[in-house]
């Protein structure tokens, strides 16, 4: 009795397992992602995508970017004697959620909305006079972070994501691009 009861919940299990693997469909995307922040110059990473999908024309999304960018500048104040190497450090991040609509079986529309981090890290290392000075300033804020794009199924299982992403976290805009490529299963 105890092999009948197991056997035949193991073929439940099975069947209920194959029929949800049939019926939803998944998508996970790769790319590239560019912005650009306000009073600095572009930084560049990373964006993943994955979306679940049922039947309903009306999906779920998420998307997950990492950026990074820094800008250096050394030289030599003649009249004070001093020469300075000074580093400022950008790094970006995001977390978004939103719905997906799929308008045919190749393409769709999708709308994000989220969290957004920014880590600004300013360096200075100067000598004068035989004497050296460092310093170090480090802030980190979030605020909001949106976005919307396109999803193509080129092929039944690979998907072509082209986004854009902004945010405004404590007056700072950062506006920017994505494009990845991904599986669907």
């Amino acid at each position: 009795m105890k092999k009948f009861i197991l056997s035949t919940l193991v073929i439940t299990t099975s069947v209920w397992v194959v029929n949800v693997a049939q019926a939803d469909t998944n998508a996970f995307s790769v790319g590239y992602a560019q912005s650009k922040v306000q009073d600095f110059k572009n930084i560049r990473g990373v964006n993943m995508k994955y979306r679940y999908e049922d039947d309903f024309p009306v999906s779920f999304i998420t998307s997950l970017s990492y950026l990074y960018g820094d800008s250096q500048a050394s030289g030599t104040v003649e009249s004070e004697g001093i020469h300075y190497h000074d580093k400022f450090d950008v790094k970006y991040g995001s977390l978004m959620v939103g719905p997906a609509y799929r308008v045919s079986d190749n393409f769709s529309l999708y709308a994000l909305a989220g969290v957004g981090m920014v880590k600004a890290t300013f360096e200075e290392h100067s000598t004068q006079g035989g004497d050296s000075y460092s310093g170090k300033l480090s802030s980190r804020k979030t605020g909001f972070s949106w976005g919307a794009g396109v999803q193509m199924n080129p092929l039944e299982n690979i998907v072509v994501d082209v986004g854009y992403e902004g945010s405004n976290i404590s007056s700072t805009k950062i506006n920017g691009f994505n494009v990845g490529v991904g599986y669907r299963f």
